[in-house]
C-alpha cells in the first residue's frame, strides 16, 4: 500500500503544466452521489459524468441544505465554519485547530450525526477526513441532511448526516493555497487534475496544517501559598500538526465503465493533549499521534443493463495510533511543574505508552433501476469491518497483564431499498426501508479484572418523503423516518485512554418528522422548517476528570423550528440570516433512570444550546480598477443564547453553572485577479475578543487573524 501511494504521488509530480494565454472559467463537476430527479428510461448514446447541482438537491424530496464550497475558495474559512452557518446546525469545539468537534442537527448531536466523504462513511477513512481539518479548497459542495438520510449513504445515522463531495473537476487544473494566522497557525492545500487527452486521468492533492494553539485562557493558578488565583495564561501544551497526500488514477467513458479508478492516501497527525474533557486538569507531556494508510477502488456504469445503473466503492485502511502518558509531573495552567509524583502518570495510574493498530474495511454497492419515466427503484448495501489490537509495555509491567493485546472487532451491515415515484407533475414521493445489523467482540477492565464481552443486534427502519410544488415560487416538503443508530467502536470499546469501554450499550432509535416550506423569487429566498424528534436509548458521554464513558440516557423529545432567508439588494450587496429554536426535554421516568423521583422529567436537557442564529452581509465589486479584478468584503455574526451546564432545577439560581451567551463577530476582505485565478484575502475572527465557551466550559480562542493566498491554474 505504501508503494502504491508513492507511485501515484510521484507520477503526479512529473506532470508538466503550461499556462494558457487565454483564460477560461472554472467548471468543476462531480461524480453523482444520488438525487431524486427522474429521467425517462432510454438508451444513452454518450455518457457524461455530471455533478448533482445544489439546486437539484434543494429541490429533492429530502430535508436538506446544500453549501456551495466553490464560493469560499478565496476565503480563509474552515469546513466547520461553513457547516456551522446552516440553519438548525450547531458545532461545539473543544479548543483550537485539530480539537474535537461535536455537531448537532435539529437537536441530535455527536455520533447521532454521521459524516461521509463522497457517500463513504468517514469513520472508516481515518482522522485525515475529519471535518475539523478537511480543507475547503478540496470540496465541491457540502450536503446537510436533516431527519431522513437517503439509502445511498448506506449508514445508520439517527438524525442527520453531513456528506462532503470533493472536487472531481474533469478539466486540467492546479489549485494551491497557503494561509498563516494567529497562534502560529499555518495551512497549505494543493489539488490537481490531469487528463492525458484519452480516457485516462490522474488527480492528486494534499494538505498540511500546523498550530501552536497557544491562545490565552483564564484559569486558576496556585500562588506562593498554594491558593488558587484566577489568571490569564496561554495554553502551553496544545501543539497540533497533520498532513495528508492522496492520489487517484483511472479511466472514464470506456465501454465497460463510465468511471473506474483506484485511489490511495497517507495521513499523519501529531497532537499535544492540554487537558481533560472538562478542563479541570492541565497536562504538560501527554501526546497523541496517528498514521493512516488507505487504498480504494471506485466503479460506475450507467446502462449496465437496460435502465440499470451500478456504482461500487471499496476501501481498505490501516490506522496506527500512539498515546503517550509517561510523565510523573503534575502541571499548573501556567506550564510550571507543581509536583513530581512517585508513581502515576498525568492521566493513567499505570502511566501509558500505548500503540494500537486498527484495520478497516468498507464497501458500498448501489443499484438504480428506472422502471419508467415516473418510477425509480434503488438498492444500497454497505458493509464495514473494524478490528483493533493494542500494546502497552509500561501498563503490562505495572498490572502484570497485557490487557490491550486482546483484539476487539466490530462488523456492521446496512441495506436499503427505495421507491421513488412521480405521482403528478408537481408531486413526488420517496418510500424507503432500511435494515441494520452489527456484531461486536471486545472486553472490559473493571478493577483490574479482564472480562470478555460480545454483542449482536439487528434493527429495521422506514422513511417517507414528500415534495409538492405549489407553484413556481412555493415548495412544500414533509418527511418522516423511524431511524436507528448502532453504537460505534468508540462507544463500545472506548479509546484505551480517556474513554472506557461499554460493550453493553444499546442502539439508539428515533422518530423524526420534518415539515418544510420554501419561497423563492429572483432576489429573495426564504424557508422555514419545523421538526420533531422522539429519541430513545440516547447515547451520551458521561464525562469525568479521569475516565469518561458512553452510556444510554433512555428517552428525550425534541421540538423546534428553524428559518432562513437571503436577499440580493443590488448586484453587489447581499444579506443572509438564519435562526433556530429547539426545545429538548427529558422523557425518562424515575424507574428507568435510577432517580428517587421524577424531578428531571420534562426538564430541558442541560448543556444543550436551544437558541442560536447566524447572519452575514457581503459586498462584491467586480471589474474593480481593472477587468477581471474582484473585491469582496463580508461581515458576519454568530449568536448562541446562554444555557445551563447542569439541570436547571438543581442548586440555587444565583450559583447555577451556565454557558454564557456567545456573540462572535467576524469580518474579512479578498481581492482576486484574472477572474479568480490569483487571490489574497484576510479575515478577523471574534472581532470583540469575546470569551467564548462550548463544551463543558472549555474556553475557545479569542480574536484571531488569518491571511490567505490562492493561485488557480487551468489549461
Amino acid at each position: 500500500m505504501n508503494k502504491l501511494t508513492g507511485i501515484l504521488f510521484l507520477s503526479n509530480l512529473l506532470v508538466v503544466y503550461n499556462l494558457k494565454a487565454q483564460l477560461q472559467p472554472e467548471s468543476p463537476t462531480a461524480i453523482p452521489v444520488g438525487h431524486d430527479t427522474l429521467q425517462p428510461a432510454k438508451a444513452l448514446k454518450a455518457v457524461e459524468v455530471r455533478s448533482v447541482s445544489a439546486g437539484s438537491l434543494q429541490q429533492s424530496t429530502r430535508a436538506i441544505t446544500v453549501i456551495d464550497a466553490k464560493k469560499y475558495y478565496n476565503r480563509p474559512v474552515t469546513t466547520l465554519a461553513l457547516i456551522n452557518q446552516s440553519p438548525g446546525v450547531r458545532i461545539r469545539q473543544e479548543g483550537g485547530l485539530g480539537s474535537r468537534a461535536d455537531l448537532s442537527i435539529n437537536g441530535l448531536s455527536g455520533r447521532q450525526v454521521k459524516y461521509f466523504i463522497n457517500g463513504i462513511p468517514a469513520d472508516f477513512l481515518g482522522a485525515g477526513n475529519r471535518l475539523n481539518i478537511f480543507p475547503v479548497n478540496a470540496i465541491d459542495h457540502i450536503e446537510v441532511y436533516k431527519g431522513v438520510v437517503p439509502i445511498e449513504l448506506g449508514s445508520d445515522a439517527l438524525g442527520g448526516a453531513i456528506n462532503i463531495v470533493t472536487r472531481q473537476q474533469l478539466s486540467n487544473y492546479t489549485d494551491a493555497s497557503y494561509s498563516i494566522g494567529s497562534f502560529n497557525t499555518h495551512k497549505a492545500t494543493v489539488n490537481t487534475y490531469r487528463n492525458t487527452g484519452s480516457r485516462f486521468f490522474l488527480q492528486a492533492g494534499g494538505f498540511i496544517n500546523y498550530s501552536d494553539n497557544n491562545y490565552s485562557i483564564t484559569a486558576d493558578v496556585p500562588d506562593r501559598l498554594g491558593n488558587p488565583v484566577s489568571q490569564k495564561v496561554k495554553r502551553f501544551h496544545d501543539r497540533y500538526r497533520d498532513y495528508q497526500l492522496n492520489a487517484e488514477a483511472g479511466i472514464q467513458q470506456s465501454r465497460w465503465a463510465d468511471w473506474f479508478s483506484v485511489n490511495a492516501s497517507y495521513y499523519g497527525m501529531d497532537k499535544d493533549v492540554q487537558h481533560n474533557l472538562v478542563m479541570t486538569e492541565p497536562y504538560g507531556a501527554v501526546t497523541r499521534n496517528e498514521r493512516t494508510w488507505n487504498a480504494g477502488i471506485r466503479y460506475m456504469k450507467q446502462q449496465l443493463l437496460p435502465r440499470l445503473t451500478l456504482s461500487f466503492y471499496g476501501n481498505a485502511g490501516i490506522v496506527k495510533e500512539h498515546f503517550l502518558d509517561t510523565s510523573y509531573n503534575a502541571y499548573t495552567w501556567d506550564g510550571k511543574v507543581y509536583e513530581r509524583r512517585i508513581a502515576y502518570g498525568e492521566i493513567a495510574s499505570s502511566r501509558t505508552d500505548l500503540l494500537f493498530t486498527t484495520h478497516n474495511l468498507v464497501g458500498r454497492l448501489q443499484l438504480d433501476y428506472a422502471a419508467d419515466s415516473t418510477n425509480k427503484f434503488s438498492f444500497s448495501f454497505t458493509g464495514t469491518y473494524f478490528t483493533r489490537k493494542g500494546k502497552d509495555t509500561i501498563a503490562e509491567n505495572y498490572f502484570g497483564k497485557d490487557f490491550y493485546g486482546h483484539t476487539v472487532q466490530m462488523q456492521k451491515n446496512t441495506a436499503g431499498l427505495a421507491w421513488q415515484r412521480r405521482c403528478s407533475p408537481r408531486f413526488i414521493s420517496t418510500t424507503s426501508v432500511k435494515y441494520y445489523w452489527y456484531h461486536a467482540n471486545g472486553f472490559t477492565i473493571d478493577n483490574l479484572v479482564f472480562n470478555e464481552a460480545s454483542r449482536s443486534k439487528q434493527q429495521f427502519g422506514v422513511s417517507e418523503a414528500l415534495k409538492f410544488e405549489l407553484n413556481r415560487h412555493w415548495l412544500l416538503k414533509a418527511s418522516y423516518e423511524y431511524a436507528t443508530r448502532l453504537p460505534d467502536e468508540m462507544e463500545v470499546f472506548g479509546d484505551f485512554s480517556l474513554v472506557k469501554a461499554n460493550p453493553s450499550i444499546q442502539p439508539e432509535i428515533s422518530h423524526n418528522l420534518n415539515l418544510m416550506a420554501r419561497y423563492t423569487r429572483s432576489a429573495l429566498s426564504a424557508g422555514i422548517n419545523g421538526f420533531i424528534r422522539l429519541t430513545d436509548n440516547i447515547i451520551f458521554l458521561q464525562a469525568s476528570p479521569r475516565s469518561s464513558q458512553y452510556r444510554n440516557l433512555l428517552k428525550a423529545l425534541t421540538a423546534g423550528i428553524e428559518a432562513e432567508a437571503s436577499y440580493q439588494f443590488t448586484p453587489s450587496l447581499s444579506l443572509w440570516a438564519n435562526g433556530t429554536f429547539q426545545h429538548i426535554v427529558n422523557r425518562s421516568k424515575k424507574e428507568n433512570t435510577g432517580n428517587i423521583d421524577d424531578r428531571y422529567f420534562n426538564r430541558r436537557l442541560p448543556n444543550k444550546p436551544f437558541l442560536f442564529a447566524n447572519s452575514e452581509l457581503q459586498w462584491t465589486r467586480r471589474n474593480l480598477f481593472r477587468r477581471q479584478h474582484t473585491l469582496q468584503c463580508w461581515y458576519g455574526v454568530s449568536y448562541v443564547n446562554w444555557f445551563y451546564l447542569y439541570w436547571s432545577n438543581d442548586g440555587r439560581r444565583d450559583t447555577k453553572a451556565i454557558i454564557p451567551t456567545q456573540v462572535v463577530q467576524q469580518a474579512g476582505l479578498s481581492y482576486a485577479l484574472r477572474n479568480n485565478r490569483v487571490a489574497l484575502s484576510v479575515e478577523a475572527h471574534n472581532l470583540a475578543n469575546a470569551k467564548v465557551y462550548d463544551n463543558y466550559n472549555v474556553q475557545l480562542p479569542g480574536r484571531a487573524y488569518t491571511l490567505k493566498a490562492r493561485i488557480f491554474i487551468d489549461q
